[in-house]
């Protein structure tokens, strides 16, 4: 039986939860990131309203602003899309039991033999976009192909709320006169060279002699003529299966302003260690190993990392380690810029502590990520963070 891979990719994913989240933002030019200090900071996403005044992910916020002066700015709040991805992707493993993560906001779905249940493919793709609409306000591009490669394409090619279903013998006809710059993983280096050897269409490509691209391009020129004939990875690497623990869990973040003042700083690392250890706990991993990453307004940087008796999901314990580490690194020479926290030697978060005091903290932080998931993140929250 032929694969068939449905490909479902979020349509202006972290604008569009702050949307579903403020209903008051809906139709509205959002860009999530930060506007104070226009030219340290860049647009982390935009909805469509920002798009459609040429905003685009990636762009200064300096630029943002000058192209959309009337956008409204929302801090990137990581959490909450990374518990919103996690939910959708739960609500996919209700359609396939060969589901996996792409990223934080595309899927995919091994859907081959579902038209027995729902149909079609073309039933199936419209219940999954209800189901969303009616779970999280959110809408999504679905494409379905023979694979993966193909059905990202096609759900790129028919944004925001699309959907495209092509079979096996739709692609050559489908790709034919595609510009090879519409091929996802060819950027604008590649293009420039491709179109240097008189290769604009991706029907060019794959009659390309393959010898002359892995020339000019290694390996990847036998991918570039398999990808422009349509040829592209089945396999579905199963979320709902055991995977090999992530190396680390951390976060950083590009300041606004420098910091000088030492208790601002220390707020800012609080912040950062109550956002890894929210990750460390909807993840179920507990780390040994700390790291505190600080740079400078000149780039220059400091970095250390400890290794302690124990492990923890606990920002608060985190956030000691860390500033155990900070010790080592004064005084700096220079007011901060940027700064980082990760965890790593992670394992399985165990059950509760047998000692009462923290089987006692494990209980509250559960209470509190329930809150939070409830009512919102950081709806409750440390008080030294209303310095950052």
């Amino acid at each position: 039986m032929n694969k068939q891979i449905l490909h479902l990719d979020m349509d202006a994913f972290f604008a569009s939860v702050e949307q579903a989240a403020n209903p008051k933002l809906k139709a509205q030019p959002v860009i999530v990131g930060s506007r104070a200090n226009k030219k340290r900071t860049v647009v982390a996403a935009c909805s469509y309203p920002a798009k459609a005044k040429g905003v685009t992910s990636g762009m200064s916020t300096q630029e943002a602003l000058r192209l959309c002066p009337q956008a409204v700015f929302i801090p990137a709040d990581c959490p909450k899309y990374i518990y919103t991805a996690q939910r959708i992707l739960a609500l996919l493993q209700e359609f396939s039991p060969q589901t996996e993560m792409a990223s934080i906001d595309e899927f995919n779905l091994d859907i081959t033999g579902c038209e027995r249940i729902f149909g079609s493919w073309e039933n199936m793709a419209y219940l999954i976009k209800q189901k969303i609409h009616q779970q999280f306000d959110l809408t999504g591009s679905i494409g379905i192909a023979p694979n993966k490669l193909m059905a990202k394409l096609a759900a790129k090619m028919n944004k925001p709320d699309g959907l495209l279903i092509w079979k096996k013998s739709d692609l050559p006809g489908v790709l034919e006169n595609l510009p090879v710059e519409k091929l996802c993983g060819i950027g604008p280096k590649i293009t420039l060279y491709l179109n240097q050897m008189s290769i604009f269409t991706c029907g060019q490509l794959s009659r390309a002699e393959e010898d002359l691209l892995v020339s000019r391009f290694g390996q990847y020129g036998r991918w570039l003529k398999q990808t422009a004939r349509g040829e592209g990875q089945e396999q579905i690497e199963l979320s709902s299966q055991p995977e090999a623990l992530p190396k680390s869990v951390g976060h950083s973040y590009t300041l606004e302003t420098n910091i000088t003042s030492l208790s601002m700083l220390q707020a800012w690392i609080r912040l950062l260690c109550e956002m890894v250890a929210l990750r460390l706990r909807g993840l179920l991993l507990q780390g040994q190993i700390t790291h505190l990453y600080l740079r400078g307004p000149n780039l220059n940087w400091w970095s250390r990392q400890k290794k302690f008796s124990g492990t923890t999901f606990d920002g608060q314990v985190l956030y000691r380690r860390c500033l155990l580490i900070l010790q080592g690194l004064l005084p700096l020479n220079c007011p901060v810029r940027a700064l980082g926290v990760s965890v790593s030697g992670l394992t399985n978060a165990c059950a509760l502590s047998l000692f009462v005091e923290d089987r006692k903290r494990q209980e509250l932080l559960s209470a509190l990520d329930r809150i939070n998931g409830r009512f919102g993140d950081w709806s409750i929250y440390p008080a030294s963070l209303k310095r950052c």
